[in-house]
Parts: structure tokens; C-alpha cells; sequence
């Protein structure tokens, strides 16, 4: 039997975090859908605003907006289903879109320390 997964206060009720896989693969929907399921949806923040008007001209502004809209959106197809975001520390404003993720209301176990914040 396995061991049941725990996210912070949240059990997965099937063990299995379904892959953040960008650019615009892992939104909202199949995240949300995955949590919804019993699993871990998982965002992934890579060029995630690259729908967003102001893209091209301010692409850390239009990111971190979506990263809300995204979450947001999984947030409603799943209210008590456990989701998260990959993040890649190679992605520029790194530590940007982790502090966003975080305000956005991911689920999360113990806080990593980003430069002593977060």
C-alpha cells in the first residue's frame, strides 16, 4: 500500500502530480481537471502570459498576471483539490513568479526561502 502524499493540510486522494509541462500545455484546465480528480495539478509558469496583449512589450508584467488568471481559473474547477505551480529556476524573474504563485494561493508544504523572502 502506498503512503498517502500530503501537500501543507491537504492528502492527495490518488498519489499522482501530474507534470508542469509549458509553454501553455499545464493552464488552468488540465491542472484544475488533475486536482479535481483526487491528484496534484501543477501550472507551469513558463511563458505563461503569452497570451496577454502586453506580452511582447512586458512580458514579466503579463507572466505574473496570468499566473493569478491561471490559478484563479484551476482555483473554480477544483475548490478543494490540491494545486501548485512549476516554476524553473532557469526562467527569468524567478524569484517573481514564485512570490506571485505564492500570493496567488498555491498549495504548498513547508515555504522555501528565496533571498531570506518569500
Amino acid at each position: 500500500m502506498m503512503k498517502e502524499l500530503r501537500i501543507g493540510n491537504k492528502i492527495a486522494k490518488i498519489p499522482v502530480i501530474q507534470g508542469g509541462m509549458g509553454v501553455g500545455i499545464s493552464l488552468a484546465n488540465l491542472a484544475g481537471a488533475v486536482a479535481n480528480e483526487g491528484g496534484v495539478g501543477i501550472i507551469s509558469t513558463a511563458q505563461i502570459g503569452y497570451r496577454e496583449k502586453d506580452f511582447y512589450e512586458n512580458p514579466l508584467k503579463a507572466n505574473l498576471r496570468a499566473i493569478r488568471q491561471e490559478f484563479q481559473k484551476a482555483r473554480k474547477i477544483s475548490p478543494d483539490g490540491i494545486i501548485g505551480f512549476n516554476i524553473m529556476t532557469a526562467l527569468n524573474h524567478y524569484k517573481e513568479q514564485v512570490i506571485e504563485a505564492v500570493k496567488s494561493g498555491a498549495d504548498k508544504g513547508s515555504s522555501r526561502t528565496i533571498s531570506g523572502k518569500v
